[in-house]
């Protein structure tokens, strides 16, 4: 059976045109139809493409607009004039080859000075066992005078998982539902830290610091840049704030040719109590209380045009977009079977590491997943959830290629995905 939509009016009165044999009639009718009745369709299918369109973008979901991606780089690769990915932390672009001069001081003092950051290329599970395992790696350290034995630790790298968990807060602000970050490279940034440096004297300079990272060294990167779509910008009010109609906030404008046509807007401003957001002709509207011009920080999400190049995977929190998907988003459908199950997880273009298989539902959690799961939505400790005694989901994913490092993050990621829908139950992944 043909849809509506297919349905072509034009050839359907050609047809019955043509079956007229009277010319004068088939005259007369070709006339008729074409000024009323095509007349009226094409009214009616433009009115019905036009009502569509609106009650799309009425329910349109706005995670395109505020979808976070995220990559790696090294210093030596770094493109300071892309206009997509920025730095997370803008001094990890600023190669720094001195050490710190104090820094045998601040040991001397029973505290453990921080060397630099290395990014550790390894699954979640070898991770999990290097964070329990309270490490010590040996290592020296070249001065002008000679060679000194030292030891070293590392612990996993907080800045960048701070301002995810920042970011969280900031989309609150900015009246945004949260999309969980993936964090699997950021996940993977550890410090590492001087435990000990011999008959060091603080007389010396250090030109080197060699560690042997044992079973790791292959997999420990050093000057690795995680680069995200968010860019920091501070803009002023541009005009003088107008009073609302509740004489207590005040709209403040920045106007649209301080701010990128495609890009959406993050007011990082946590602090100020902000009543609305809104975009207007391409100006960006701000309601609060503060009745003076002031500096708003934001954060400009870039969008990605899929012409860039990075020598790691891009990663994001964007699912693919559909109306139905949006309609789903929107009045939160529960799952109820395990077809929709799998429909959330194929929503993440993510069939390149992990396929979800089955589920299954326990009484108590496997002692044996917990090293190769990690919640990335773990900071948020507002959340209404049921208590310890809840089950456990355990789902069952399979690898396209085993060897990948990131597996176990992507089936982390979406496992949080399910754990947002899942309150109920404590939601835990499985590689089979």
């Amino acid at each position: 059976m043909r849809n509506e939509q297919d349905f072509d009016m034009e050839g359907y009165i050609k047809k019955r045109m043509l079956e007229i044999t009277s010319l004068e009639d088939r005259r007369l009718f070709k006339e008729i139809t074409e000024k009323l009745l095509l007349g009226i369709n094409d009214y009616n299918q433009n009115a019905y493409k036009t009502l569509e369109q609106k009650i799309l973008n009425e329910h349109k979901t706005q995670q395109k607009e505020f979808a976070v991606y995220l990559t790696l780089t090294d210093l030596e690769h770094y493109d300071a004039t892309d206009s997509f990915m920025y730095p997370m932390i803008a001094e990890d672009a600023k190669k720094s080859e001195a050490f710190d001069s104090d820094m045998l001081k601040t040991l001397k003092k029973g505290e453990k000075p921080k060397l630099f950051t290395v990014y550790l290329k390894t699954s979640v599970s070898d991770i999990h066992k290097l964070v329990h395992g309270n490490r010590i790696f040996q290592g020296s350290i070249r001065t002008q005078k000679g060679e000194y034995k030292g030891t070293f630790e590392l612990s996993r790298n907080e800045q960048y998982m701070d301002l995810v968990k920042n970011l969280y807060y900031i989309f609150g602000v900015n009246y945004q539902p949260w999309m969980t970050v993936c964090e699997a490279y950021i996940a993977k940034m550890f410090d590492v830290y001087l435990c000990s440096a011999g008959q060091l004297t603080e007389k010396e300079e250090i030109q080197d610091i060699t560690i042997d990272f044992e079973e790791y060294a292959g997999r420990v990167y050093y000057n690795m840049i995680p680069l995200w779509n968010l860019e920091k910008k501070i803009e002023k009010t541009s005009t003088y704030p107008d009073a609302c109609i509740d004489k207590v906030n005040y709209e403040h404008r920045i106007f649209s040719h301080r701010l990128k046509e495609e890009c959406e807007y993050l007011i990082m401003n946590t602090d100020v109590e902000i009543t609305n957001i809104r975009r207007l002709n391409g100006d960006l509207l701000i309601t609060c209380p503060l009745d003076n011009p002031c500096e708003w920080q934001l954060y400009q999400v870039n969008k990605r045009n899929g012409k860039e190049y990075y020598l790691y995977p891009v990663l994001s929190n964007q699912s693919k977009e559909s109306f139905a998907g949006s309609l789903t988003d929107m009045f939160r459908r529960s799952i109820k079977t395990k077809a929709e199950l799998a429909r959330l997880m194929e929503a993440f273009s993510y069939s390149d590491y992990v396929v979800f298989q089955d589920y299954e539902i326990l009484d108590t959690e496997p002692e044996d997943l917990e090293a190769c799961n990690y919640n990335m939505d773990g900071f948020i400790l507002d959340e209404i959830r049921i208590g310890r005694s809840r089950q456990t989901l355990v789902l069952s994913f399979t690898a396209a290629e085993e060897e990948n490092y990131l597996n176990e993050d992507i089936m982390s990621f979406l496992v949080t995905q399910v754990q947002k829908l899942f309150p109920e139950y404590l939601c835990i992944g499985r590689l089979v």
